[in-house]
């Protein structure tokens, strides 16, 4: 079926970047696109008015942790502190031996967190690390909703654990890991190309500092054999900085050159504390140049960062010494429009500079450096040839006012609510701001029941026994009666 959108601005690529049309036309036939421009003779089974509205390639989130609705709720826990930035772990370390009940993933929380992406204004979707025990049934999710998705199992050397006096512990288990590399293998031999190859396999170690050197010289050669990439948490928190620079004498940055593991088919999550970062302060190396001369990846997400107090030094930085940024979420909101504000914004702040974080940066950022995060020219683009993944954003709200430039406005004044058209491998998941394959009043009422649930156990398996309103207070004091 051939289906024409006019009307709008349609953001078309050209060989070297984007351009944009006003008044434009786009046309794709089932999961191509065949035209991009002006004028087009042939004949259409299908017409989408999008006057007034961005007729976009769909971005592409590359960092989403599809498990952490919930646990969000507990990130800037006031009682860990002294962690120096350490995000995640404010949930994700237990007392040796306890357990958190967490639903099924792929029931509830991972199809929000995936449907909350997309709704994000993400066709592209990198979950990093899905929990084994979900595996299948979660891929099968996936497939269903419809939307791009690069998945695999999470695979560690060691676990993050509490001792009794609620320290950060390393409880290492180097058999676990070789045997979640293999379940990796196994996993994308079997679905890599599922579902008219909208789901691919990917290589997900799980942090720098929970992995052995053998791990990961493996997971590299893993990936050369398979064909795939990797993603690894790495220089992500100061406490990794300084324990990788007084045990092994390098930077996080400078270990992973000297194991071989760096490469254009690698993407480092987060990759902060370089040695120029200014709570790093360490003279004596370039990690920046090591990065660009690698040709890695970097999957920023800001957000997250920010709400710890934290930035990337620089977003603009990075950018200039040639180094590919690709942008993802992280944690909650999954939006990855309001990501390419926050991306702009900080990095603003950062350089003290208004001239920097441009628009068109973060765009490309969340276009075409997620595709060539992940090896591909025929995503993040509208072109002849390119996959028919595509987003229509209504600029017609009060919040956007007068608009001259659409990713301007886009960038500046958007969110994810904006989205109203959602097309991905030429198949649509919303069609004028309602989901065709989704009911989202009843996923929310499950989701909330569920994060209740998590919430309550908080006591079983933190160190001290904190609950809730310890790690989590509420903002105002809370009436439970009526006078």
């Amino acid at each position: 079926m051939r289906t024409l959108i006019q009307g709008g601005w349609v953001v078309g690529f050209e060989g070297q970047g984007h351009q944009l049309f006003a008044n434009g036309i786009v046309v794709y036939e089932n999961d191509r696109i065949v035209h991009v421009g002006y004028r087009f003779e042939g004949a259409v089974d299908r017409r989408i008015d999008a006057r007034g509205k961005l007729v976009s390639p769909g971005l592409i989130n590359c960092h989403i942790h599809a498990d952490t609705n919930a646990r969000h709720v507990v990130f800037n826990d006031p009682t860990k502190t002294n962690y120096l930035g350490q995000n995640f772990l404010a949930y994700g370390a237990m007392r040796r031996g306890a357990t958190s009940p967490r639903q099924t993933r792929a029931e509830v929380e991972g199809k929000f967190a995936v449907w909350a992406a997309a709704r994000g204004g993400a066709t592209t979707i990198l979950d990093i690390g899905t929990p084994r025990h979900v595996l299948e049934p979660f891929t099968e999710m996936v497939g269903e909703l419809g939307v791009r998705a690069y998945l695999g199992p999470g695979f560690r050397s060691a676990n993050y654990v509490l001792d009794d006096g609620g320290h950060i512990r390393w409880d290492w288990n180097e058999p676990a890991g070789e045997t979640g590399l293999k379940l990796a293998r196994e996993y994308i031999l079997r679905y890599h190309g599922a579902h008219n190859d909208r789901i691919r396999g990917m290589l997900y170690p799980g942090q720098l500092d929970t992995c052995t050197p053998e791990l990961l010289k493996e997971t590299k050669r893993a990936a050369q054999e398979l064909g795939v990439g990797i993603q690894l948490h790495a220089a992500m928190n100061l406490v990794e900085f300084h324990d990788c620079l007084r045990e092994r004498q390098v930077t996080p940055i400078q270990y992973l050159q000297g194991l071989g593991f760096l490469g254009p088919e690698v993407a480092l999550g987060h990759c902060v504390f370089h040695a120029g970062h200014s709570w790093a302060r360490y003279p004596y190396v370039d990690d920046l140049q090591i990065l660009a001369d690698s040709g890695v990846s970097i999957a920023h997400a800001p957000y997250k960062y920010a709400k710890m107090g934290l930035a990337l030094e620089s977003f603009e930085r990075y950018r200039k010494r040639g180094i590919n940024i690709a942008l993802g979420t992280d944690t909650f909101p999954q939006d990855l429009v309001s990501e390419m504000r926050l991306a702009a914004l900080v990095c603003r702040v950062v350089e003290q500079n208004y001239l920097v974080g441009k628009p068109h940066d973060v765009y490309d950022a969340a276009t075409l450096g997620g595709a060539r995060a992940l090896g591909r020219d025929d995503l993040g683009r509208l072109a002849p040839g390119s996959k028919a993944d595509l987003i229509v954003v209504d600029l017609r709200a009060m919040h956007f006012g007068a608009v001259r430039d659409p990713i301007k406005s886009l960038v500046e004044c958007a969110s994810g609510t904006d989205v109203e058209t959602i097309i991905v491998d030429g198949q649509t998941l919303l069609e004028d701001g309602r989901p065709t394959r989704v009911d989202e009043a009843a996923l929310l009422s499950q989701l909330q029941e569920s994060a209740e649930r998590y919430w309550g156990s908080l006591p079983q398996w933190r160190a001290r026994g904190e609950t809730i309103d310890d790690v989590a207070p509420m903002s105002y004091p809370v009436r439970l009666t009526h006078e």
